[in-house]
């Protein structure tokens, strides 16, 4: 399934804070784009259930639908694209190596770390002896890593596990809408 490009381009809107909320009209603005044409792409994001609208007064605000299967396979897309650091090489071959010895349910870049999140904290040695300097988390403390270091939630590339990586997300929605949303909903 090849997305939409005008698709793609409201979903990037949302890159650097996936919780935020945007009005039609910002999101014309933001794309440079005449409202007619995005208002009916964003009618149709919103009857597929890829985006979710907040009503506020005479409109609506945005947001996205982490439930919605097709939202997390375009947030995987705009994540694919993504440019991947020089450290993936390294990482990308240690995961393939211990695909069948160990659970890597996603790897993330953000800053200049690497963020491993492995199901068994045990392993975290044969991370660290593999890629020096990489962060290694269990999923309780990537989910508090995410709350409290700003810049993994908006500054990120997920290099590995892009779909668990929004499904974990999921888990801590209502607490980065908490921090993050510029609507306390």
């Amino acid at each position: 399934m090849i997305e939409n490009k005008l698709e793609m381009d409201i979903i990037r809107l949302y890159d650097n804070n996936l919780v935020n909320l945007f009005s039609i009209n910002q999101i014309a603005s933001m794309l440079g784009k005449k409202y007619p044409y995005v208002n009916r792409k964003v009618t149709e994001m919103l009857e597929e259930g890829i985006l979710n609208k907040t009503v506020v007064g005479k409109s609506y605000l945005c947001s996205l639908n982490f439930t919605n299967e097709r939202t997390i396979i375009m947030l995987s897309l705009m994540e694919a694209s993504k440019k991947k650091p020089a450290s993936w090489q390294k990482a990308a071959a240690f995961i393939e190596k211990t695909r069948l010895s160990m659970t890597t349910h996603c790897v993330v870049s953000y800053g200049d770390r690497l963020l491993f999140v492995i199901e068994d904290l045990r392993d975290r040695r044969k991370v660290e002896r593999e890629i020096p300097g990489a962060v290694v988390a269990d999923k309780g403390e990537f989910l508090d890593m995410l709350g409290a270091e700003k810049e993994l939630f908006i500054a990120h590339a997920v290099l590995y596990g892009k779909e668990r990586f929004f499904e974990l997300l999921t888990l801590e929605l209502d607490e980065l809408k908490k921090r993050h949303s510029p609507l306390k909903y």
